[in-house]
C-alpha cells in the first residue's frame, strides 16, 4: 500500500530530523549508544581535549614570543633616542639613554649590542640569578626573560669586576642570546661580527671577541667529576686564577683569533643554554678594548680550532 503524498513528506521530515540528530551527537555520549561508540565518542573527546589543551599552550607560547620582541623593540628605541649609542665617555655621569632605562627599570645596569644581529638588549641585575630568568625587562612575567648581569659581578662608573657575566635565554625565536648560536663553528659569522659594545649606565666600552665554546653545566656530565665553572671567574686580579681561567678558555675555543690577551685585562662574558645536550652551555667571551687601542679586529687571521677540547661525549651519555 503506498503513502499519500502528506505521509511521505512527514517520513522524509522524520528522517531528516533523525539524520541531523545523528550528525549533531557524533562527540557527545546519548542515551542507548552501544558500548563500541561509547569507547569511539571517549576518544574523541579525548582528542578534542588535546588539542583545545596544545592550541591554548601554542597561542600562550606565541604571546609571549611577540611581546618579549616588543618589550625588546620598545627598550631600544628608548635608549637609542635619547643619544647616540657610542657618543659618550662616562664621566661618572649616567648616560642619557640610561637614565630612560632606569625610569623604567631601577635594575638597569646597561645596554649590549652586537651589530648586525639580534642583541641589542637592555642589562638588569638582580641580588640573586633567579628573578631575570622568567621576568621581562619591564617587569611582566614572560618565560624569555630578560639579559641579566651575575649578581656578583660590577658594573659601575668606578666598581668594575674583572670578568663581566651576562645571561639570557636561548629563545627560538632569537630574542635574548637566541642568535649567539650563529657563531658555533661558523667562521664567517665570527668574522662578520667579532666585536661587542657593551655600555655601563656611565661608560660605552668595546670587546673583542678572542674565544666561545660548547661545555658541560654538571659534573656527572664529565668523567673526573671536574667542571670549567667559567662563571664564577669574576675576580681575576690572582695571576693564577687568571692563568687557570685562560688555560680553560682556550682549550675549548672553538676558533683562534688574532685577539692578544694579557694579565690585567678586563674581559666580558655571554653564557646561554645550548642544544647539543641536556643540560649545556654556548659561552663566548671577548677582551675590552685596551686604552689607545684599535677597537677594529683583523678577521683575517682568524681560524676554526680543529684541537679544540670537545664535552665529554662519552660520560655525557653513558
Amino acid at each position: 500500500m503506498s503513502m499519500s503524498r502528506s505521509a511521505r513528506k512527514a517520513y522524509r521530515k522524520a528522517l531528516k530530523e533523525k539524520r541531523k540528530r545523528q550528525r549533531g551527537h557524533w562527540l557527545l555520549i546519548q542515551k542507548g549508544d552501544p558500548p563500541k561508540e561509547i569507547v569511539s565518542k571517549l576518544f574523541a573527546q579525548f582528542c578534542v581535549l588535546v588539542l583545545i589543551g596544545c592550541g591554548i599552550i601554542l597561542g600562550r607560547e606565541g604571546y609571549l614570543s611577540i611581546s618579549a620582541k616588543l618589550i625588546n623593540d620598545r627598550m631600544k628605541s628608548i635608549y637609542e633616542s635619547a643619544a647616540d649609542f657610542v657618543g659618550h665617555l662616562g664621566e661618572g655621569e649616567i648616560l642619557p639613554g640610561a637614565q630612560q632605562l632606569l625610569s623604567v627599570n631601577p635594575d638597569t645596569v646597561g645596554y649590549i649590542r652586537i651589530d648586525g644581529t639580534e642583541v641589542d638588549l637592555p642589562i638588569v641585575q638582580a641580588s640573586d640569578n633567579d628573578k631575570y630568568l622568567k621576568t621581562a625587562f619591564d617587569g611582566s612575567s614572560n618565560k624569555a626573560g630578560s639579559i641579566f648581569l651575575d649578581y656578583r659581578c660590577q658594573l659601575g662608573w668606578r666598581d668594575r669586576s674583572d670578568n663581566i657575566v651576562l645571561y639570557g635565554h636561548n629563545q627560538r625565536d632569537r630574542t635574548m642570546f637566541g642568535s649567539l648560536k650563529d657563531y658555533k663553528h661558523d667562521l664567517e659569522h665570527y668574522r662578520q661580527h667579532p666585536v661587542i659594545t657593551l655600555n655601563s649606565n656611565y661608560e660605552s666600552d668595546t670587546y673583542k671577541i678572542f674565544a666561545y665554546f660548547v661545555v658541560e653545566a654538571e659534573a656527572s656530565q664529565t668523567y673526573d667529576g671536574k667542571l670549567f665553572d667559567y662563571h664564577n671567574y669574576i675576580d681575576l686580579s690572582d695571576r693564577d686564577t687568571y692563568d687557570r681561567y685562560m688555560e680553560n678558555v682556550m682549550l675549548r675555543s672553538q676558533i683562534v683569533t688574532s685577539v692578544d690577551t694579557r694579565y690585567g685585562d678586563e674581559f666580558l662574558t655571554l653564557s646561554t643554554c645550548s642544544n647539543e645536550f641536556e643540560p649545556s652551555r654556548f659561552v663566548i667571551i671577548a677582551r675590552k678594548t685596551r686604552p689607545g687601542e684599535d677597537p677594529g679586529v683583523d678577521t683575517s687571521a682568524a681560524y676554526i680550532n680543529q684541537s679544540a677540547k670537545e664535552p665529554d661525549w662519552g660520560a655525557i651519555y653513558r
